[in-house]
């Protein structure tokens, strides 16, 4: 929560001026582009954290008796996407979007019945195609506070997933891939400060459910090509920070 805070008044921080400039007049554009709508197009550039947890207690080989997952730990996301949509008034539009997100994750697990354990790390990739709808509140002739909110589906894949001994730390396996697909939502709040007639640029604190992770049902390593119970890490949701550029048409 003190994170989120911190974003948000940066944010408000970084467009305080931007509002300020566009009341004092020197940005005197007109509300014409804003009252009539239209379509428009833009890109969005992402970065932030993921969090998820695991419920897992019979992860790999079965011989094992059962892998227990624990530490699910994700690092700092990073992503692109884009959006096209349409404004009806000054205040309301919908959009279609996409986001491409990637960041490492990395989990342990426990087999108490042959007293060992492993360590587990790979690459998490998040595609998520979205619905929304937005509302925009004027602060000024260009600078406008958006509220936005979205549901859609994710397609989670965990790749790249290697195993190491723990805690020696000495190279096991590499499992298989796996892509789950899971609803996702997201809800948001922003700043769009208009920069010509047609352009706007926009910054956006936003909040994803992105659902569950999964890997494949197969290792290959120190044990040769072996079937294994999937390791699974379940709601997963990331907070970002979003820069985007909007051209209406």
């Amino acid at each position: 929560m003190r994170n989120q805070s911190w974003l948000l008044v940066s944010l408000v921080g970084v467009f305080s001026p931007v509002a300020a400039w566009a009341e004092s007049g020197a940005a005197d554009f007109s509300l014409k582009a804003r009252q009539d709508g239209g379509f428009f197009a833009g890109v969005d550039v992402l970065t932030g954290k993921a969090y998820g947890s695991s419920d897992t207690k019979d992860g790999g080989a079965p011989f094992a008796g059962g892998g227990v997952v624990d530490e699910v730990k994700f690092k700092r996301t990073t992503g692109l996407g884009g959006h096209v949509g349409y404004r009806f008034d000054s205040a309301w539009s919908v959009f279609v979007s996409y986001q491409h997100s990637r960041g490492d994750v990395s989990w342990n697990a426990d087999f108490p019945m042959l007293g060992v354990a492993s360590s587990y790390k790979g690459k998490a990739t998040s595609n998520i195609v979205m619905g929304n709808v937005a509302y925009d509140l004027a602060l000024s002739k260009a600078t406008a506070l958006r509220l936005s909110g979205g549901v859609g589906v994710a397609y989670n894949k965990l790749a790249d997933v290697e195993e190491h001994n723990r805690p020696g730390g000495e190279y096991l396996s590499e499992l298989a891939e796996e892509t789950k697909r899971n609803w996702a939502a997201q809800v948001g709040v922003g700043l769009r400060h208009r920069v010509t007639t047609n352009t706007e640029l926009g910054l956006d604190l936003l909040a994803t459910y992105t659902g569950g992770f999964e890997t494949g049902d197969s290792r290959f390593g120190n044990l040769g090509e072996t079937e294994i119970k999937p390791y699974r890490i379940d709601d997963v949701w990331r907070a970002d920070l979003n820069a985007s550029v909007r051209y209406t048409f």
